[in-house]
């Protein structure tokens, strides 16, 4: 959590390429952050751990999106040596009590321990070891249904969270409305969210997709911004440069 300590606010992206390379170019543009997408990408734990290497020699902070609350996947990612993992589908205080279980070592957890990985700084550990892990990983968890929403004061409320990131797009079809994440109903769900999540001091975080959007959620007490993804950005840019150009011609 410490990482977390030193900003008002923190910026980052999804990273969806399976992609070393893209993921330091990111990092390297002035990120804070970025969050490797284990649900939704295609990258396997090789590819992971050369993405957080090129995220973090930018002093970029590497997070891993895990999709369950499944201890292998949550040791894994955490083995890698990333700052922090995120995860999905958190509806309950119990389910945070599990990521805990598994993110956090002994006393207060059960996670795993190998001291020749990188997390454990290959043999290299020395003997507050678990004391400074436990203190520094993040643990984030993304509220994405109407359970999530109803259960937020709870779930915010927890030792263990630092970051609750909002899901809109998944918010928007639970409320009814989907992929308009425009919607009033989503907008007041983010914003009555970000409220309870800030009372407990923990970071609230949400996708913008502008510098307008980024300004307006930081007023409603977003501070972990995720602007956009980054396969859609690339793809933006060159769609509006076609279109220009087709039309000046």
């Amino acid at each position: 959590m410490e990482n977390l300590n030193n900003n008002k606010y923190f910026t980052g992206t999804w990273c969806e390429i399976p992609s070393p390379y893209s993921a330091n170019v990111i990092a390297k543009s002035g990120m804070d952050f970025v969050i490797i997408d284990l649900e939704h990408g295609v990258m396997n734990m090789e590819t992971v751990q050369n993405m957080v290497f090129a995220t973090q020699c930018e002093n970029c902070m590497a997070i891993i999106r895990v999709p369950s609350i499944e201890e292998s996947s949550i040791l894994k990612a955490l083995d890698t040596g990333a700052n922090g993992i995120i995860i999905t589908h958190v509806e309950t205080l119990n389910d945070v009590n599990k990521i805990a279980e598994f993110a956090k070592f002994a006393p207060e957890g059960n996670r795993g321990y190998n001291p020749f990985i990188r997390a454990g700084n290959y043999g290299n550990v020395k003997n507050d070891y678990f004391t400074v892990q436990n203190k520094k990983t993040i643990i984030g968890v993304i509220i994405e249904s109407l359970s999530a929403l109803e259960n937020i004061e709870e779930i915010a409320s927890s030792k263990y969270v630092d970051i609750c990131y909002i899901g809109q797009y998944d918010i928007s079809v639970a409320l009814g409305c989907p992929g308009d994440v425009s919607n009033e109903k989503v907008a007041n769900a983010v914003r009555d969210s970000a409220k309870v999540i800030n009372k407990h001091g923990k970071m609230a975080g949400c996708m913008v997709h502008s510098v307008e959007e980024a300004l307006k959620a930081q007023k409603t007490g977003i501070s972990f911004i995720v602007y956009g993804v980054e396969t859609g950005l690339i793809s933006k840019i060159y769609r509006n440069f076609c279109k220009e150009l087709k039309e000046e011609q």
